[in-house]
């Protein structure tokens, strides 16, 4: 009897222990995902500002890589590749900007968008959802104002 109990106890800690891993990767992901959605409003509002969109290339460049070296636990891992093309996306937006090509940022900021929206959905899926913002939520409201399209 107590050693069904000790190993329930023990199965029990190994299953939050898992919880909280992907609770610290949630958190490290939403971090990633609201400074991407920063510099896209940045970008829309300001997309011939070339000095600005140099600035969000190279923090939309460092965020990149910090997610690609970033520890992803096997229960959301195939969530995963959908955050690492958002940020390139919002990289490619800035870059395209920087060059002239508004037409291109544009796309990659949907392109971004789309992305974003599938990472939360695979998220979501695999038991493990999003946690939504203080700032995320009132885009729920209107979707595409979070990603800074001006409203009607």
């Amino acid at each position: 009897m107590r050693l069904s109990i000790a190993f329930f106890a023990l199965l029990s800690v190994l299953m939050l222990a898992g919880e909280l891993h992907a609770g610290s990767y949630l958190d490290r992901a939403t971090l990633l995902v609201e400074g991407a959605r920063r510099d896209v409003v940045a970008v829309r509002a300001r997309i011939a500002d070339k000095e600005l969109c140099a600035l969000v290339q190279r923090v939309s460049e460092a965020r990149l890589a910090a997610a690609q070296k970033t520890e992803v636990p096997s229960k959301v891992a195939k969530a995963h590749p959908h955050l690492l093309l958002m940020l390139a996306a919002v990289e490619r937006a800035a870059a395209s900007a920087l060059e002239g090509n508004y037409k291109a940022s544009l796309e990659a900021i949907d392109a971004a968008h789309r992305e974003e929206l599938l990472f939360r959905a695979a998220l979501k899926e695999l038991g493990h959802p999003l946690p939504a913002s203080a700032k995320a939520r009132p885009s729920a409201r209107a979707p595409g104002l979070a990603w800074g399209a001006r409203s009607p």
